[in-house]
């Protein structure tokens, strides 16, 4: 049975601003960018410091997170948008109040077998037609053996079709779905968590060069093994 991963420690050290350049991050808002146009109420479940709020900051866009201190950091940065301290698992609003909702890279650090539960309370919270928007690690075995986070807290993987079936069973029409990003993005995620946890450093050459590399991988049409990322409807 899957286990609950180890929570993430805050550092204020490192964790004083958005991470917005990251490519992971960066290729989220390209593949939400045609997504975006006209909506008007943007919900992101699990904002963190607001790094890819702050690469879409607008009137109307809600930033969510079970997280005080994180969000602190977010409204330092993001100064259109709002934030709010809550729960992905009983979202704290009505139902069919947003034309968007998004999720990146959440779903791995949830409470294991709650998966479905987030995706009924999209479900519910998203307006009729209105779009939802995810991305997760891949369930690969390369992916997993060189991603440290998976390694040394149990974040969790995920294989495509869980999330397909999951659209379906909340009601929600897949319209786009793509595995991306190879053995660059792999070394560039492992120089992150390399630069921050032993070098207590931000930023250096070898870890630039990897993310543009990664940038690269993620934005190239091939296949990839490392994110998952999605798109669908409400149905209506």
């Amino acid at each position: 049975m899957p286990k609950n991963p180890t929570p993430t420690n805050w550092n204020p050290n490192f964790d004083n601003r958005p991470t917005s350049d990251v490519p992971r991050i960066r290729f989220s808002e390209r593949f939400s960018s045609s997504y975006l146009e006209k909506r008007k109420r943007i919900l992101e479940i699990g904002c963190g410091t607001g790094s890819y709020t702050r690469l879409i900051d607008r009137d109307g866009c809600l930033g969510l997170d079970i997280d005080i201190n994180v969000i602190k950091i977010a409204k330092k940065y993001c100064k259109n948008s709002e934030f709010i301290v809550a729960s992905a698992l009983n979202l704290p609003f009505k139902r069919e109040v947003f034309d968007l909702i998004c999720i990146w890279g959440v779903f791995e650090e949830i409470p294991a077998g709650t998966e479905k539960q987030i995706v009924l309370e999209v479900q519910r919270t998203l307006m009729r037609n209105a779009v939802f928007l995810l991305s997760a690690y891949n369930d690969h075995f390369v992916s997993k053996i060189l991603d440290p986070a998976h390694i040394f807290r149990g974040v969790r993987h995920y294989n495509l079709q869980r999330f397909l079936n999951l659209f379906g069973e909340g009601g929600l029409i897949v319209s786009e779905f793509s595995v991306r990003g190879g053995l660059n993005t792999l070394i560039a995620n492992f120089l992150f968590y390399f630069y921050k946890h032993i070098l207590k450093r931000k930023e250096g050459s070898l870890k630039s060069f990897f993310d543009i590399r990664s940038a690269d991988e993620l934005n190239s049409d091939e296949d990839g093994i490392v994110y998952i990322f999605m798109a669908g409807y409400k149905r209506q």
